[in-house]
């Protein structure tokens, strides 16, 4: 009777622990493919309009630049992003352990060659809102210090058209690209709203 109520406790709390852990993986796929809200500024001050671009599996943000037109800002892991050695190794390095960060950017003429870069599908890649001049300019300003901080590492990627140094952020499962681009969001007074593992960003309409 002993060694048969040992057998079904040890069962029992099995089936427990395998549920438990079903239960998780559960929810972390939830809070993963659930929308992560930006909500913009209300009546931001010289309002000036901003982009983010979703490609589903990472977002980048674009800016109106100080000096004319518009430029695009991405963070990614720098084996994968910007050196495109895509494969299963480096993917699960990039998840499991940190690596090296790497930003790019891309100059761009105007929002006609954004809507071309993005080709056809554009408006459903591309997230637009404003925010006040000031904060756009002065993040612009920002992340190009942090980009010529490390220029002499710079690597032009033709597939994406971004240039690309090495970052001082590593790269990591809890600091990716999507988690960068948020904290670029809340630079510009916007508040975020979920859980940004993978993207599937949506704009909340501010309430008057």
């Amino acid at each position: 009777m002993g060694l048969y109520l040992r057998s079904y406790l040890c069962s029992r709390s099995l089936k427990i622990i395998l549920l438990s852990i079903s239960a998780l993986v559960v929810v972390v796929f939830v809070l993963a493919y659930s929308p992560t809200w930006i909500v913009p500024p209300t009546a931001p001050i010289a309002p000036i309009t901003v982009y983010v671009t979703d490609y589903g599996y990472h977002g980048r943000l674009v800016l109106p630049s100080r000096q004319g037109g518009l430029v695009q800002y991405a963070y990614g892991d720098w084996d994968y992003f910007a050196l495109e050695r895509q494969n299963w190794n480096k993917a699960i390095a990039a998840l499991l352990i940190p690596t090296q960060g790497t930003l790019g950017r891309r100059r761009i003429k105007d929002f006609a060659e954004l809507r071309q870069i993005l080709g056809p599908d554009w408006q459903d890649i591309l997230l637009s809102f404003e925010v006040a001049t000031s904060k756009a300019f002065h993040l612009e300003e920002s992340l190009d210090v942090r980009f010529d901080r490390n220029i002499d590492t710079r690597v032009f990627n033709p597939h994406n058209g971004l240039t690309f140094v090495k970052d001082e952020w590593d790269y990591t499962l809890l600091h990716n690209s999507n988690h960068e681009l948020v904290e670029w969001l809340e630079d510009l007074d916007c508040r975020v709203k979920g859980f940004p593992t993978l993207p599937n960003f949506q704009i909340q309409e501010v309430q008057p």
